[in-house]
C-alpha cells in the first residue's frame, strides 16, 4: 500500500476523489460523507515570553489596546469572531492575518504578536505562555475524520483510518 499525504488549507472534494480520507478542522455537512470527531481542544490566548517581556501582559477589559495581534484570515475558520479569548480585539494592532494554525503558531512563537492557539499546540512549546489561563474562545478547536461513504469498507482505506484514529487517541 502506498500513502500520499497532502497538507493543504484547501478543502479537497472527497466526492470527486481528490482524496480518500481527510482530517479537517471544520465538520462537513454533505450527506454522502462519513464524519467522526477525532478531538477537540480549548483555544486560549498565547504569547511568547519574549513578547510579554517587551510589551507586558494585556489587561482584561482593555480590548487589547497597545498590543500586536495575529489571527486567521477571513474565511479560514467560522469559529473566529471579533474577540481573542473573549476579549474584543478592536484596540489591538493587527499585524498579521494568516491562513493556517501552523503559521499562526509560528508567528506567535516568534514573539511578533498575541494569538489564539489550541491548547494541544501550545502545551508542546515551552516558549509559549497562556496570557489569561481562565479565559478561552467560546468554540473549541476540533479535528474531524472524513471519508466518502463508498470507501468506508475498503481495506486500504480502513488501514489509514485506523492509523489516524490511533494517532489522535495518543
Amino acid at each position: 500500500m502506498r500513502v500520499i499525504l497532502t497538507t493543504t488549507t484547501r478543502l479537497l472534494d472527497l466526492g470527486r476523489r481528490e482524496a480518500d480520507v481527510a482530517v479537517r478542522t471544520v465538520r462537513p455537512e454533505q450527506p454522502d460523507l462519513i464524519v467522526r470527531r477525532l478531538a477537540h481542544w480549548p483555544v486560549g490566548l498565547y504569547a511568547a515570553q519574549r513578547y510579554l517581556d517587551l510589551r507586558g501582559k494585556p489587561e482584561p477589559g482593555s480590548a487589547l489596546v497597545g498590543h500586536d495581534i495575529a489571527f486567521y484570515q477571513q474565511g479560514v475558520t467560522a469559529r473566529q469572531d471579533d474577540t481573542l479569548a473573549g476579549e474584543p480585539r478592536s484596540g489591538g494592532r493587527v499585524v498579521a492575518e494568516l491562513d493556517s494554525s501552523l503559521m499562526l503558531a509560528t508567528f506567535v512563537r516568534a514573539g511578533l504578536a498575541l494569538g489564539e492557539l489550541p491548547e494541544y499546540m501550545a502545551q508542546r512549546d515551552a516558549s509559549l505562555v497562556r496570557v489569561w489561563p481562565d479565559r478561552q474562545r467560546a468554540t473549541p478547536y476540533e479535528a474531524w475524520l472524513v471519508l466518502h461513504r463508498d470507501l468506508a469498507h475498503t481495506a486500504r482505506v480502513r488501514v489509514v483510518v485506523d492509523a489516524i484514529v490511533a494517532a489522535f487517541a495518543e
